[in-house]
């Protein structure tokens, strides 16, 4: 890996777009039905929360490790 900051910034940027372009990927193929207002009201829409919810907690703390985010965010 190069020292260059300006590679360090592309590949940061790199990187999140991929990450956010595979969630959106994703997602377009999950999201099959509506969402209701109560995640508790199916298991499938309790089932996308819960996965919705993971997968942010983990982004977040990845960002975080790899010193992309701050920690106080």
């Amino acid at each position: 890996m190069s020292d260059n900051k300006l590679v360090k910034i592309l590949i940061n940027a790199a990187t999140l777009m991929g990450l956010a372009a595979g969630i959106s990927w994703a997602t377009k193929k999950v999201v099959k039905e509506n969402f209701t207002s109560d995640p508790s009201s199916s298991f499938m829409s309790y089932m996308k929360f819960t996965g919705v919810m993971a997968a942010s907690i983990g982004l977040k703390n990845y960002l975080e490790d790899q010193k992309i985010l701050p920690v106080n965010v």
